[in-house]
């Protein structure tokens, strides 16, 4: 049994610290949004009383991490950019769930086909909810499935704010042949698609993963230019031959668009 000395001096002692750490970071951001204006270092220690030393090094670890950013030389500090990256990521999710739904359901009533919403999750694109198709020959999907990003071109969206690096760590321990065994494996040249298909804006494959369909897709892209993302139309392949395709990527794209403003 540790004694009270012990337990003061050992890892409790130090849990404890870090927590009030943390809790004093916390404080100081609340601070700085309840007055709204930069802050200087000085009302820090007076308001909250936090010794010197300490709101010092609280001040630099939360300027190092963009959460406090100086306001101009001598006018003090405001809240940072990794604040409103957060708050905006936030946002992002709770109106990708409402708007979201609205939107791809307006998309299957367009197009009379199977629309889905996907996003990437645990290095895997998650079905996150789908309209069915009202067309004959309708493509089967479940919300929650879970399917490696070379699956699909929704998947392929995704990733596609990642570097090469980064892409080809992930590529590597979760690549997967497919069912029908045509979705790329081959990590130079799918990382080569990936950055087509973000550029042009949609996505395209057709019997790579299911016989005698295909999807089209295209980023839903937040404030930070990021894409969180993929509305994805799915059909079978004698729907997506031309012009169709063309008609249901410009649905797509015009959908994904939408939803894009709604989120900021």
């Amino acid at each position: 049994m540790k004694t009270p000395r012990e337990t003061e001096n050992g890892a409790g002692s130090d849990d404890n610290a870090g927590s009030r750490s943390v809790r004093r970071a916390l404080d100081i951001l609340e601070l700085v949004l309840k007055h709204n204006q930069p802050v200087t270092v000085a009302q820090i220690i007076a308001e909250l009383g936090i010794p010197k030393s300490t709101a010092y090094e609280l001040v630099r670890t939360l300027s190092d991490g963009d959460y406090l950013e100086a306001a101009g030389k001598g006018a003090g500090l405001f809240l940072g950019r990794r604040l409103y990256e957060l708050g905006m990521a936030y946002k992002s999710h709770v109106d990708l769930l409402r708007d979201g739904s609205r939107i791809a359901a307006e998309l299957r009533d367009e197009t009379g086909e199977t629309v889905q919403l996907s996003v990437f999750e645990n290095d895997m694109m998650m079905v996150l909810f789908k309209e069915e198709g009202i067309r004959p020959l309708r493509i089967i999907s479940h919300v929650g499935s879970r399917v490696p990003v070379n699956w699909a071109a929704a998947g392929r969206l995704l990733v596609s704010d990642m570097d090469d690096a980064a892409l080809t760590k992930l590529l590597t321990a979760t690549m997967r042949p497919s069912p029908t065994g045509r979705a790329p494996v081959e990590v130079d040249k799918l990382i080569a698609q990936i950055r087509k298909f973000r550029r042009q804006g949609y996505a395209t494959e057709i019997n790579e993963t299911n016989e005698h369909a295909g999807c089209v897709a295209a980023p839903v892209i937040d404030a930070t230019g990021r894409c969180i993302a993929a509305l994805s139309i799915a059909a079978p392949e004698q729907r997506l031959a031309k012009p169709n395709r063309d008609q249901l990527i410009a649905a797509v794209i015009a959908a994904a668009q939408k939803l894009s403003r709604r989120l900021g």
